[in-house]
């Protein structure tokens, strides 16, 4: 219901993956007024899990850089030598 929440729903409008969200972690990674965040998300998509991580000063940009890796990572049609990888 904010503003993290509405970036996530919009993306998902346009690339209608159908992966659930199962982890948002926001991590401070400098100090300061004008300090860097880094989130991490963590996606499922027809029990395929993966991680994905964006930074920036502002934390809805982070947000969204985060959840568009994930998904890119999630959506990728490669085949893996081990499903960890």
């Amino acid at each position: 219901a904010g503003p993290v929440d509405a970036v996530f729903r919009a993306i998902e409008s346009v690339i209608d993956s159908g992966c659930n969200l199962q982890l948002y972690s926001v991590n401070s990674i400098t100090g300061g007024t004008d300090s860097q965040g880094e989130v991490t998300v963590r996606v499922d998509k027809d029990g395929r899990i993966v991680n994905g991580r964006g930074s920036d000063t502002d934390i809805i940009a982070a947000s969204a850089k985060a959840y568009i890796n994930a998904l890119n990572r999630v959506l990728e049609k490669t085949t893996r030598a081990h499903p960890q990888i």
